[in-house]
């Protein structure tokens, strides 16, 4: 399942038609306006955002993910063919909405979201059947917290059948469910992509080093932390990474853990060294907030010559974001 591009990717999950606005530092009084700088209608969601910034990078990358017949999913899709993901796994039923989010971006880069449940919420295992889930020699769940009708274990026993490397990225668990939506699946992940505060909350440990033992030690073969300007941690039974972010002027960080993992993804693919693959993770992720959504990224030239220009010491101070005005 390999080829000229690397190893083949499936990424099932979470695929939400985003509302964009910035800047939005507070909510305007009842019955008052304010101005923005901009707002825009894209495609969103962990899967679909992994998925749009691996084909930048070269990947083969598939979809799968369900969506409503609604204007909502009509502009996702025209945006995710936009990146030239493959998307025929995305499925489409009348009887569900699309999941859609409204995204309000604060003048520093930062974001808060407002969140409603659809396709993503009802995608099951019999909507990724074998030929889709076979056409992946990495299968990645994006968004798993909201995949409340998704079997994990059952899904990923299926894919390690087939010989798959499997991973799961997190995502805010709304539904408060946390370590019992994990549990039975971690034994069958390879690696479990998750932040710093939602590490906290799925096993009650704050410093991410002792989260980071405490995810490994409920089965995943590795798990990769997400610290944002603070960089990333890589803990297995062999090794152990803590690697700084790069330096980079944040305009949206909306996706930039999406785009870490579509890095690390990337280097997984292509059988990249593991300091090289989370460099490359961190160089991806850092450079998605240089722009709206994730198109900072734009190929794997762009996220190689951030490393060349930003190379971190072995062990250097955490670098820092900077801040930039949202206005151009």
């Amino acid at each position: 399942m390999t080829n000229s591009s690397g190893k083949s990717i499936l990424c099932v999950g979470q695929l939400v038609a985003d509302v964009v606005v910035r800047s939005v530092d507070a909510l305007p009084a009842l019955g008052t306006t304010d101005l923005i700088d901009d707002l825009q209608i894209l495609a969103g969601g962990c899967a679909a955002n992994t998925a749009a910034v691996l084909s930048k990078l070269g990947a083969d990358v598939r979809l799968a993910a369900l969506i409503g017949c609604d204007a909502l999913g009509d502009v996702a899709l025209a945006s995710l063919r936009d990146s030239g993901v493959c998307l025929d796994s995305v499925l489409r039923d009348d009887s569900v909405s699309t999941s859609g989010a409204i995204v309000l971006i604060h003048r520093s880069g930062d974001r808060s979201f407002f969140y409603r449940q659809g396709g993503n919420e009802r995608l099951a295992n019999h909507h990724v059947p074998d030929r889709v889930l076979q056409s992946g020699a990495i299968v990645h769940v994006g968004g798993a917290m909201k995949l409340l009708e998704l079997d994990l274990a059952a899904l990923f026993s299926r894919a390690k059948a087939n010989g798959s490397i499997t991973s799961i990225d997190t995502d805010w668990d709304t539904n408060g469910l946390w370590m019992k939506r994990l549990h039975g699946a971690l034994p069958h992940t390879d690696f479990l992509f998750t932040n710093q505060d939602e590490a906290g909350m799925l096993v009650g440990l704050n410093e991410p080093a002792q989260a980071g033992h405490a995810l490994l030690a409920c089965g995943p073969k590795a798990v990769i932390i997400k610290r944002g300007p603070r960089g990333a941690m890589f803990f297995s039974k062999h090794q152990e990474l803590d690697l700084p972010a790069f330096p980079v002027e944040v305009l949206d960080s909306t996706c930039a853990g999406d785009s870490f993992v579509a890095g690390f993804l990337r280097g997984l693919s292509l059988d990249l060294p593991l300091p090289e693959t989370m460099r490359f993770a961190n160089a991806a992720g850092a450079l998605s907030t240089t722009e709206l959504s994730h198109h900072g990224v734009v190929s794997m030239a762009a996220v190689q010559k951030l490393i060349d220009h930003h190379s971190p010491r072995a062990n250097p101070e955490p670098a820092h974001f900077v801040p930039r005005a949202c206005s151009k």
